[in-house]
């Protein structure tokens, strides 16, 4: 059945309320598999606008009330399962401590693998992060072999997932691969939906020509997941991209032509964007509210060059994405028209 074998396997999903898990439990059910999700008791329903739980509950998936600080919850959710997709996760940007990353990122996983580590898990696909490793060295992709080094919170957290994984592959022969995302977008996603708003009201002030970043559209994701699981070898991680790299100018012109706008022609320099992103950092700590977006998040966008090699994917996973980036976006804007967030 599908990737995985000829017969219906039963998958445990984490993160399955989140943009990219409810993808993945979608494309799971769509392939005769019978699915897991983990899911915590704080998740309101009346909450949830995108409409995730909702849709669970129409896959028909099995729901696991817990979480992953909740040990005794975890043995439940791993009985009698055969894979293990690990999503569930704090990601950027969030302006939480520095502990709440490492309590969830690093520590959940523990927990989670301690679990595993008391079933016959046949793989564990943990999502990690090209944040894990950072930055590229001028235009030199990052790929496997690079010396980690992170350069945010979110990043640390991640490599401290990974390590900790490691140590249980390593220790107790547990089937476990890494996949390495950038920047992820797609339907449900509403942490790009600022870009995308801006667009629409062809107030896009952000400037770049050079090749800096790399966007990947959910669905291509997804396959990666699953044949990760079919291809992926134990103790390994595998770097996924769209497989190009982006300019800032590339991906906003794609969006203008999915959503037949044309941005008007006024532009401000970077500085005056990551100044604006250290005011609403200050204003959001004094008032107690997220900001926007924040000085980093522009830094990320507009001068770190992020590029990953994805020929160790291509090669071992033979993963070759499906949708291109205006594909991808299509998709994407079609969503948040049919939505109503466009």
């Amino acid at each position: 059945m599908g990737l995985f074998s000829t017969t219906t396997m039963k998958a445990l999903v984490t993160g399955a309320t989140g943009f990219i898990g409810s993808h993945l439990t979608e494309e799971l059910i769509k392939q005769g598999h019978k699915v897991k999700v983990l899911v915590r008791e704080t998740e309101d329903s009346s909450k949830d606008k995108r409409g995730i739980l909702g849709l669970l509950k129409k896959l028909n998936v099995e729901i696991i009330q817990g979480d992953l600080l909740d040990e005794k919850s975890l043995d439940n959710a791993v009985k009698n399962v055969d894979v293990v997709f690990h999503l569930a996760a704090i990601a950027r940007p969030m302006a939480i401590p520095r502990e709440e990353y490492f309590k969830v990122n690093e520590k959940g996983t523990k927990n989670l693998l301690e679990a595993c580590k008391k079933k016959k898990i046949k793989k564990i696909v943990i999502m990690s992060s090209v944040s894990a490793v950072g930055q590229s060295n001028g235009s030199e992709a990052v790929n496997e072999k690079t010396k980690c080094k992170p350069v945010d919170t979110y990043g640390w957290s991640k490599l401290a997932q990974e390590k900790i994984s490691l140590e249980y592959f390593k220790k107790f022969k547990m089937p476990i691969v890494f996949l390495r995302p950038p920047m992820v977008f797609g339907p449900r996603d509403v942490e790009m939906l600022k870009l995308f708003k801006a667009v629409k009201k062809r107030f896009f002030p952000l400037d770049g020509k050079s090749k800096c970043m790399e966007f990947l559209y959910v669905e291509n994701l997804v396959q990666a997941c699953l044949l990760a699981v079919k291809y992926g070898e134990n103790g390994e991680a595998y770097h996924i991209t769209n497989g190009e790299h982006y300019s800032i100018n590339e991906i906003r012109s794609s969006m203008e032509k999915a959503m037949g706008k044309k941005v008007l022609p006024i532009k401000f320099p970077r500085i005056f964007f990551v100044s604006a992103g250290f005011s609403m950092e200050l204003v959001g700590k004094l008032f107690g509210f997220r900001p926007p977006f924040k000085h980093d998040t522009i830094d990320w966008m507009t001068k770190k060059l992020w590029y990953s090699d994805v020929s160790k994917a291509r090669k071992v996973l033979k993963y070759v994405p499906k949708f291109s980036l205006d594909e991808g976006i299509k998709k994407t804007v079609d969503y948040y028209k049919k939505e109503g967030y466009l």
